[in-house]
């Protein structure tokens, strides 16, 4: 399990927060990107992650294109 926490201050109530309107891509498996493998995936939505960058399993790496995921 990958943990982390950063608390910088406390802020004045600023009010609800946001939804997210699309969901994500994640890794299915531990390795490195490669190239024409997230050419397949971009019509999914667009990757934030380049080639040759190592992934763990369940790592995102892409915006989902659809609302509805």
């Amino acid at each position: 399990a990958v943990m982390n926490r950063l608390f910088h201050a406390y802020e004045p109530y600023k009010g609800e927060l946001p939804g997210r309107t699309n969901g994500v891509l994640i890794s299915n498996e531990q390795g490195e990107s490669v190239a024409y493998a997230m050419w397949n995936l971009e019509d999914r939505g667009p990757m934030v992650i380049d080639p040759g960058v190592k992934v763990y399993q369940g790592m995102i790496i892409g915006i989902h294109s659809r609302d509805n995921d």
